[in-house]
């Protein structure tokens, strides 16, 4: 599925395998077995990276929806979570990153089961 979305976003913004290569500094090849759906394990940063270059979010590249989520509403265990990143210095703003992440490593256990 990652492959799909990949090729069909990179096609949408007419973008060679070759220039994205060279713009996300990633082998053609890779991403040409990613496209074909060989290699289906890239790493957060690297979809993050297309992604970019693509002019989209990383949600679109791994096929899932956008959950708009306030984390303070959330389940006790987000509490805990947000009271520690307070205690950080993590502003409400910047916990959307950490949320991408788990967005992603759900979608990668996602994988791995399916």
């Amino acid at each position: 599925m990652i492959g799909e979305n990949l090729r069909k976003r990179r096609l949408e913004k007419g973008i060679t395998l070759t220039e994205l290569a060279q713009r996300s500094n990633v082998s053609k090849s890779y991403l040409n077995s990613l496209e074909r759906n060989i290699k289906n394990n890239p790493s957060i940063n690297l979809v993050k990276r297309l992604a970019s270059e693509l002019d989209t979010d990383l949600y679109q590249i791994i096929g899932e929806e956008k959950k708009i989520v306030d984390p303070i509403n959330e389940k006790e265990g987000w509490d805990k979570f947000i009271t520690e990143a307070r205690k950080a210095g993590i502003e409400q703003d910047q916990l959307s990153h950490y949320k991408e992440l788990i967005d992603y490593i759900s979608w990668k256990n996602k994988e791995v089961e399916g």
